[in-house]
Parts: structure tokens; sequence; C-alpha cells
């Protein structure tokens, strides 16, 4: 399995705004449909929305480098960037016109449904993000497996 999952995504009439761009919230439902497909297709039935044990998004930046325009469909590169005991960073290159049009990262944690705080991800959804993990040069992570802070 490859650890980049790419996949099209159609741009909208509905999502551009009065600049005829795609409007900047709009981007992070794109970001959220290309991360629901590539968990889908990394975790399996473990990729699937579960109320027992809930994945939140703990925190979303978004680097827009050029304007996202109606009409030809979007390229999304996702990536698993870093895996933690709780957590897991997906990242994103959103393409068009033959170069990248936003770039970002998303934190999902694991969380208890009662209490709502962060609980281990399950050992085998770990496992299989580990093997997916694909730091890009210069970012900060530890190597995967490392102990320490991760959360």
């Amino acid at each position: 399995m490859s650890s980049v999952f790419t996949t099209e995504l159609p741009v909208r009439w509905s999502d551009q705004d009065l600049n005829r761009h795609v409007n900047n919230a709009r981007v992070v439902t794109l970001l959220e449909e290309a991360r629901l497909a590539a968990v889908a297709r990394w975790l399996g039935e473990d990729g699937i929305p579960d109320p027992a044990r809930p994945r939140v998004v703990a925190s979303l930046h978004l680097d827009y480098l050029r304007p996202i325009d109606h009409g030809p469909a979007l390229t999304a590169r996702v990536w698993v960037a870093r895996v933690g005991g709780s957590s897991y960073t997906v990242a994103y290159e959103l393409h068009q016109h033959g170069t990248v049009a936003a770039r970002a990262r998303t934190v999902l944690v694991q969380t208890d449904p009662a209490t709502g705080s962060a609980t281990p991800l399950p050992p085998a959804v770990r496992e299989v993000l580990l093997a997916l993990e694909t730091p890009q040069p210069g970012e900060e992570s530890a190597p995967a497996g490392a102990g320490g802070r991760r959360a």
C-alpha cells in the first residue's frame, strides 16, 4: 500500500465565492473529503467513524498558496505525517493547474466517548498508521516507534 493517498476532488459551483475562487471555508471541506477517503483506504473498517471510538480534529493548519479556481478538479495528496499514542497528524497538498494551491495538516485525537479526553489509539490502528508514517524533510518528528512526549 502506498503511503501517499492521491484522489481527485471536483470543484463544485457552490464552492466558489464572489471573486470566482473557491471560498476559504470550502477548502476545509475539500480537505475533509480527501482525508475521509484516505483514512477509509488505509484503515478499512477501522477508518469508519464509530461513536464508541470517536476521533476528533484537534487542530487544523492551512496555508493558501494560490487561489483555487472553479472548474478544473483538484488533485489531493494525503499522508500520515506523524503518529503518537493517542493522535496522528494527516498532511495534505491540493494541486491545481500543475502547482500546489494549498498545504494543510490536521491532528486527529482518539477520545473516550464518556469523558471526551484523549485515549490511546487502538493497537491495530496505530500499527497501520505507523507503517504509513511519512514525515517530510525538515518537519519536526521523532522517529516512528520512539518513546517520549508524543500525544
